[in-house]
């Protein structure tokens, strides 16, 4: 029997697995896809995240192979509005480091190899789950396993969630987006560049090996946008002309939020976007995610190690990392509502505001930490009170 079954290896899911697996848990990793996917999804990882990853001894590993934005220059439609930096908060960490979600994958697979107490099954779909008073029983086509305890981290459709008939609400933003990344021949350096146009906003982040990531707001959705048009719509905002030969792929999203109405049934628990979403712009879901993790493996670690009672540590999760979810989804939905404001006298207005109150006076000094994550509730256990896990 495992002390902990996880249905997911996304992110979320293998930095679980492999923080429960360095404590000596046996741990079990069901994955349904064959090979990880190479599309790029979340590439911001803020330092509380790189906090937890150091727990793993991957800080460094992890900032070798990516690229620490320092800046964040930040446009109007008739120059420049302000920076925010991240050079002088607290902690080792002065940065957001930029890393494609393929190599953050490609970096926890390598560090799972080397737990000969988790196994990881890839080509392995949940088909049905029960549970009683010791633990959860497991079935998939060619397998059946138990374990005391069953994490979903398999995203915000999640089969486990679903199974469990946990509801959930939540909506869209009304916005849309296109996104690419591309080969960089552009003066933008390492830092990240947003502009915040009439006709809508435009994001740059630099990712390792001479990339780079656009991102565009649409009036629709445009999941066939041909070539071409997301460069034009660069130049139009932006006046940079980037070339189309240049762009590796794309993709059109149209954000939504979600917050499931509970975080347990029992015996299985959900992590990350299976128990909450949010917009990705912003970068903020994927280390919430982490923070999640980081959350249960302690949990966890406590009462199959330690003997600890579950109740009060799983009651405790659900309301430390809800709090911290909900802190994250509304500081989203905020930024989505001032950035993504249309027309002529809403673009002077936002110019107005964030010239003149964002980036001078007593708020420019927060941005870098608030834009960073250190500003919010509980972001990792070290931040919450510590008679939870001294009593």
């Amino acid at each position: 029997m495992y002390d902990t079954a996880i249905v997911g290896a996304g992110p979320v899911g293998l930095l679980l697995a492999a923080l429960l697996g360095q404590k000596g848990l046996r741990v079990l990793l069901l994955e349904k896809r064959t090979e990880p996917t190479r599309r790029s999804h979340a590439i911001g990882i803020t330092p509380p995240s790189l906090e937890i990853l150091a727990q793993l001894g991957l800080a460094d590993t992890f900032v070798h192979r990516g690229i620490p934005i320092r800046d964040c220059h930040v446009h109007g439609h008739r120059g420049l509005l302000g920076c925010a930096s991240f050079r002088n908060i607290p902690g080792p960490h002065p940065y957001i480091l930029s890393l494609p979600q393929h190599h953050t994958i490609a970096l926890l697979e390598n560090h799972l190899a080397s737990l000969p107490n988790v196994q990881f099954l890839r080509n392995t779909e949940l088909s049905s789950l029960s549970q009683d008073p010791n633990g959860v029983t497991l079935h998939a086509p060619h397998l059946t396993a138990s374990a005391h305890w069953l994490i979903a981290c398999d995203g915000h459709r999640s089969t486990v969630r679903n199974h469990l008939r946990i509801l959930t609400r939540g909506a869209f933003y009304g916005c849309h987006f296109l996104m690419g990344d591309f080969l960089d021949h552009s003066p933008l350096g390492s830092d990240a560049h947003l502009w915040f146009t009439p006709h809508g906003a435009v994001e740059s982040f630099p990712l390792p090996d001479a990339h780079r990531r656009w991102v565009v707001q649409t009036t629709q959705p445009l999941p066939d946008a041909p070539p071409g048009h997301l460069t034009a719509t660069i130049l139009q905002r932006t006046g940079l002309d980037l070339q189309t030969h240049d762009q590796l792929h794309q993709n059109a999203f149209s954000p939504r939020w979600m917050q499931a109405r509970t975080y347990r049934d029992r015996r299985v628990l959900l992590c990350g976007d299976a128990a909450h979403l949010m917009s990705p712009i912003g970068g903020q879901g994927m280390n919430t995610g982490w923070a999640d993790a980081e959350f249960l493996a302690q949990a966890l670690t406590s009462i199959q190690l330690r003997g600890r009672s579950p109740e009060p540590l799983l009651a405790a999760y659900e309301h430390y990392r809800r709090r911290a979810a909900l802190a994250a989804t509304h500081r989203a939905a905020r930024g989505m509502w001032l950035g993504t404001r249309t027309g002529a006298f809403a673009s002077r207005v936002r110019d107005l505001a964030m010239r003149h109150l964002l980036f001078k006076g007593p708020l420019a000094r927060r941005l870098g930490p608030h834009f960073a994550m250190l500003t919010i509730p509980h972001r990792t256990t070290a931040h919450t009170p510590k008679n939870l896990w001294n009593p």
